[in-house]
Formats: C-alpha cells, sequence, structure tokens
C-alpha cells in the first residue's frame, strides 16, 4: 500500500496478497468499467461494420449502375447504326423515305410495349436487385 510520499512500507511485503488485494479493490469500485469499455468497443466496431457493408452495398451498386449505363449507351449507337442500315437495304424495294417511315414505325411500337409492360420489364428486376442488395 503506497504512502503519502509514495514509498511503501519496509514491513510490507512487494507482491503478494497486499498487492492482489489492491486490484481487486480497485476492480471492485467500479464493476461495471469493464463491461462499459467492452459495450463501446462493441459500439465502434458494429458502426465500423455497417460502415463497410454500406460501402460494399454501394458499390455494387454503382458498379451495376455503370456497367448498365454502359451497355445502354452501346445498345443504342448499335440499334442507330442497324436502323440505319435496315432503312438503306429496305430503300432499294420501297424507297429512302417510306423505308425510314418504315423504321420509325417499328420503334413507335417499341416504344408503345416498353411503355406497356414496363412494371414487369423495368420496375420489377430493379426493385428485386435493390432490395436483394440493402436487405441482405
Amino acid at each position: 500500500m503506497p504512502t503519502r510520499s509514495g514509498y511503501r512500507h519496509w514491513y510490507l511485503p512487494r507482491g503478494g496478497f497486499f498487492d492482489k488485494a489492491e486490484t481487486q479493490m480497485t476492480d471492485s469500485q467500479q464493476p461495471y468499467t469493464r463491461i462499459r469499455k467492452q459495450a463501446t468497443e462493441y459500439a465502434k466496431l458494429y458502426i465500423r461494420f455497417a460502415r463497410l457493408t454500406m460501402a460494399e452495398k454501394v458499390t455494387v451498386f454503382l458498379t451495376a449502375a455503370s456497367v448498365a449505363l454502359g451497355a445502354f449507351l452501346f445498345s443504342v449507337i448499335f440499334i442507330f447504326f442497324m436502323s440505319i442500315a435496315v432503312a438503306h437495304w429496305l430503300a432499294t424495294a420501297i424507297g429512302l423515305a417510306w423505308a425510314y417511315a418504315l423504321i420509325s414505325f417499328i420503334f413507335l411500337i417499341l416504344i408503345a410495349l416498353l411503355f406497356i409492360f414496363r412494371k414487369p420489364l423495368i420496375m420489377n428486376p430493379i426493385s428485386r436487385f435493390i432490395s436483394k442488395l440493402f436487405l441482405s
């Protein structure tokens, strides 16, 4: 047991019962200190895990969105050039103006079908992907 000056008395043994009693006494004085430290450490780790999980899910979402955007862009360019090629091929039989009108009418029908079936073709797959990504 330390005295006021910080030195032990010559009659108290070192490393024996009194040192253990001293540490046990400080532990028994504050029994919730260790539990509180563990709880705060657990909370910090849980928050860090949540941040890492959210970062992973946002990365997966942004990757999927950028791949979809790139595929959409290249598909639009491909369809544009193929429609011009088909229109020039049809122009030999029905004339250039009627060929472009026919291709435009086909695109108009495709847009109408896409608008009619937008829920099963667009909304449901996107909602399934996002719910699977963020709720799993």
